[in-house]
């Protein structure tokens, strides 16, 4: 097995692939912990309760406008990890496996936490414009930062015709999670902060040697 084979086996990702792996861990923790919780709350076990968070939930730990102009502002981190339904998490969760595991190439850890964070968090505050009644949950502002960092350095270093590659896989998970209770604009300034890392940071995983 060659070296970029057993980087990306099942059994060398769970010890090779850190932060893509440990945001995964997170998020899909994070979901099954609220529709457990939904389920249990249910007065009627019904389609909706398997496949949907309850609203009374999301209202708690997703980003709800209007708690966090109250000072509930640990939403606009905690929101990132929180999911609407299946599909919601499905979708985020597949993109961040063709994103992020490209990303580790390049970037120290620290660098990708950061860089998903950061773009999460800026959709979060921009989506704080919408109004009082918007209710805002998902990682793709995050998994938009971790495409806008990827399509940044494939174009410093590798200059192939892997950016066209990334920037159609980027159109199609745009496409996909319009209309899945996330935000358009949030995925934009995810995928424009994104772009800054790259020309942030100096000193990358790949530059290590040099």
């Amino acid at each position: 097995m060659t070296e970029e084979t057993e980087k990306y086996s099942f059994n060398s990702f769970w010890k090779i692939n850190l932060p893509t792996r440990n945001i995964l861990i997170i998020i899909f923790v994070v979901h099954i912990t609220l529709w457990i919780i939904t389920l249990v709350q249910a007065s009627d076990i019904n389609f909706d309760a398997f496949y949907y968070i309850s609203e009374d939930l999301l209202i708690k730990v997703g980003q709800a406008n209007a708690l966090v102009y109250q000072g509930h502002v640990y939403q606009l981190i905690s929101s990132i990890f929180v999911h609407f339904d299946w599909l919601h998490l499905v979708s985020n969760s597949l993109f961040l496996l063709i994103f992020g595991l490209k990303l580790e190439d390049h970037l120290f850890s620290w660098q990708y936490y950061f860089v998903f964070l950061i773009s999460g968090l800026m959709g979060g505050l921009l989506t704080l414009t919408f109004g009082a009644g918007t209710l805002s949950a998902g990682a793709s502002g995050g998994v938009f930062g971790l495409l806008g960092a990827d399509v940044i350095i494939i174009y410093q270093e590798e200059k192939d015709k892997k950016l066209w590659v990334y920037l159609g896989i980027g159109v199609i998970f745009l496409v996909m999670t319009v209309g899945i209770n996330t935000n358009v604009v949030a995925h934009a300034i995810g995928l424009l902060t994104g772009f800054l890392f790259p020309v942030i940071f100096k000193k990358r995983r790949n530059q290590e040697t040099d």
